[in-house]
């Protein structure tokens, strides 16, 4: 082919109309010409700026020419048989958009995207072909900047906690999603369809729907989201499996501040959730122990003075009546002081009992034994249609205990128990016997102490009757409270602090008409003595 330059730019090396040689100078892209040897006839100047070579270094040139260095995409050597040119030249079928990296002589390699198409030629001769390309190489480092940017952006949801997903406005179509979404979800073989975009915003909804322990709360919580359009709403919900998630929505906006989709953010809070709960419980638990702590204080020191006072009015009643006639007047005065004197009496051991002030006298006993002679004292003074039945385990450990104080909280919660009998009576159950208790399980006792895993020693007490309400039970271990017309409100109190003084735990468990269960449980004494 002919080669004419009168009016073509310096740096051109193409022939023909010089309109035609004009608009080929003025487009971006590089492009060179082909004979059916493969050799470089004719190109524009942006092909030599682009490859960075003189008119005669690519005047001549041939696709096999060793100074092209080429390789692709995925780094490897691209074979010169493979060039655009070259395929385009020996079959004539052209090339399209093929990404070739070239190294350039003093510079750095670029990538380019190539295509080829035939020109004239014969399968025998050979094809003349024209090549265009373009240099990709900014094009490339964006796009693996993005990708970088992307991946980024994907391993930082897939490390979030929470489960996302990102739907469009109207399509609600899921554009985007995390990876923890699916497992707190527990979509199982949906998540393939969460993959794949099968399964939209309104299948997620559906599949919380299942999940969740009410149902109706869920439709009026997606009902407020559908009023409030783009408005930010979160809700908490409880699901069968015991959990608890947060989902949250909120719009997305875009630069003009139209609403173009949604944030949807699903959080399984079930920790922090039941954390608070464990704090409140333990706040509350800590007021009520400071309170009943302070009510201890008060009735230890009532006790103590009211014991001072009644030591003088016992001293003197006695000396009144050893003076006074047998069978007067002043006598039977004398005797009913006496008596009166002697409940007192037994009301303040309650007071001290509860306060812990009275004083320990600490053996090594066994509960059943202990348990038996409360009841056998208490049994000449039952009611008529009370029964109590017995089911005390003969082969206990033994436990280092005060008998009077043990005594004396055996017969508080058997006199409690009979008296929420109803009036025909009905049966009493106790029993004794070794259990074995976690940490854990100590927080439903009054009080909840503190208390290590192991073996205990535990004596339950059950009645048929007419049992608590809730707002009742909350308070039973309060001093002086009672719901009897002549009850002290010391029994449950005193019989508490006997168990706590004892290292050991009290569990009430009553529901109004089903009656109430106590358990005491005491730890067993260790082989070389003292408190465990």
């Amino acid at each position: 082919m002919r080669r004419d330059t009168d009016d073509a730019a310096p740096d051109s090396g193409l022939a023909g109309p010089a309109e035609l040689r004009a608009a080929i100078e003025a487009i971006d892209d590089g492009l060179v010409v082909h004979e059916p040897s493969g050799r470089i006839s004719q190109w524009n100047s942006a092909a030599l700026r682009i490859l960075g070579l003189s008119a005669e270094q690519l005047q001549g040139r041939h696709p096999m020419d060793p100074r092209w260095r080429v390789t692709r995409h995925d780094g490897a050597v691209f074979p010169a048989q493979e060039f655009p040119a070259m395929v385009t030249v020996r079959t004539g079928r052209a090339q399209s958009n093929v990404v070739m990296g070239v190294e350039l002589p003093n510079r750095e390699a670029i990538w380019l995207s190539v295509s080829s198409r035939p020109l004239s030629g014969s399968a025998s001769l050979g094809f003349a072909a024209v090549v265009t390309f373009r240099d990709i190489t900014r094009e490339r480092e964006a796009l693996a900047e993005l990708r970088s940017r992307e991946s980024l952006l994907h391993a930082t949801l897939d490390s979030l906690p929470a489960g996302l997903f990102v739907t469009s406005r109207a399509e609600r179509r899921i554009l985007r999603h995390n990876r923890p979404l699916a497992a707190i979800l527990e979509l199982g073989e949906r998540e393939e369809l969460l993959r794949t975009g099968v399964l939209d915003a309104q299948g997620v909804a559906e599949h919380l729907r299942t999940l969740v322990q009410d149902p109706e709360a869920f439709d009026a919580f997606q009902a407020r989201v559908v009023a409030g359009a783009a408005q930010p709403a979160e809700a908490e919900f409880s699901l069968r499996d015991g959990r608890v998630l947060r989902y949250q929505i909120r719009g997305l906006r875009d630069e003009l501040g139209e609403w173009v989709g949604e944030l949807h953010v699903v959080e399984d809070v079930t920790t922090r959730v039941r954390s608070e709960e464990e704090r409140r419980t333990l706040d509350r638990r800590m007021q009520d122990l400071e309170r009943l702590e302070s009510l201890g204080v008060l009735a230890g020191g009532i006790a103590h003075d009211f014991n001072n006072l009644l030591t003088s009015i016992v001293g003197s009643a006695e000396l009144a009546a050893l003076a006074a006639p047998a069978g007067s007047a002043l006598a039977r005065q004398m005797e009913r002081v006496l008596e009166a004197s002697s409940r007192a009496t037994a009301l303040c051991q309650q007071m001290l009992s509860y306060s812990g002030a009275s004083p320990a006298i600490v053996l090594r006993l066994h509960l059943s034994d202990t348990v038996r002679e409360a009841v056998h004292w208490l049994e000449r003074d039952l009611r008529a249609g009370v029964r109590l039945e017995l089911d005390l385990a003969p082969q206990l450990p033994p436990m280092l205990a005060d008998p009077a104080q043990i005594h004396q909280l055996t017969l508080n919660l058997l006199l409690n128990a009979c008296e929420a009998l109803p009036p025909d009576g009905g049966p009493v159950r106790v029993s004794t016997t070794v259990v074995h208790r976690e940490p854990a399980d100590f927080a439903r006792a009054a009080l909840a102490p503190s208390l290590h895993a192991g073996e205990y020693l535990q004596l339950e007490i059950r009645d048929e009757g007419c049992g608590i309400a809730p707002a009742t039970l909350e308070r039973i271990f309060d001093p002086f409270f009672s719901t009897k017309f002549s009850g002290s409100g010391l029994g449950l109190s005193a019989a508490l602090g006997i168990a706590l003084r004892h290292r050991g735990a009290l569990f009430v468990e009553s529901a109004p008409g089903a009656g109430t269960t106590v358990r005491v449980l005491f730890p067993p004494a260790p082989p070389a003595g003292g408190f465990a």
